[in-house]
């Protein structure tokens, strides 16, 4: 046998490996369901936990019910697409400016701040090329 043939064979024996070693690692019920094989992958047993996951973030609407002014002034704004938690980080204890008691509306404590700092101005306003105009970029 020529000394060519020892690589492939190498390669043939690695490769069926590596499909032997996925088949048994991953789940049976892992697919893209309803054919879109671009986002839909996940095990399909596990979708009752994660519809039962608690949400942490509320959202526009949440926020609305005590600072409605706020809302107002935000959604009359060029920031009126953002959401609240967009700047308003759930944040570390010790660093927390505004605690709610929520009482049974919501399971978790609600200890947010605003960060101020130039990044996270950055997520939306970093100068990019492939950014339509359309958006205040620095």
């Amino acid at each position: 046998m020529s000394h060519a043939w020892r690589p492939l064979f190498l390669v043939l024996i690695l490769v069926g490996v590596v499909l032997i070693a996925r088949a048994i690692i991953v789940p049976k019920d892992f697919m893209a369901k309803n054919g879109d094989y671009k986002y839909q992958w996940h095990r399909v047993g596990n979708e009752e936990d994660w519809k039962n996951f608690p949400v942490k973030y509320k959202g526009r609407d949440f926020c609305g019910q005590c600072h409605a002014a706020q809302l107002g002034l935000v959604t009359a704004s060029k920031h009126a697409m953002v959401q609240c938690e967009n700047c308003h980080v759930m944040a570390d204890e010790r660093k927390a400016t505004h605690l709610v008691d929520l009482k049974e509306s919501f399971q978790y404590p609600l200890k947010i701040s605003i960060d101020r700092t130039r990044d996270l101005c950055l997520r939306c306003h970093a100068k990019l090329t492939y950014r339509p105009a359309v958006y205040a970029q620095l």
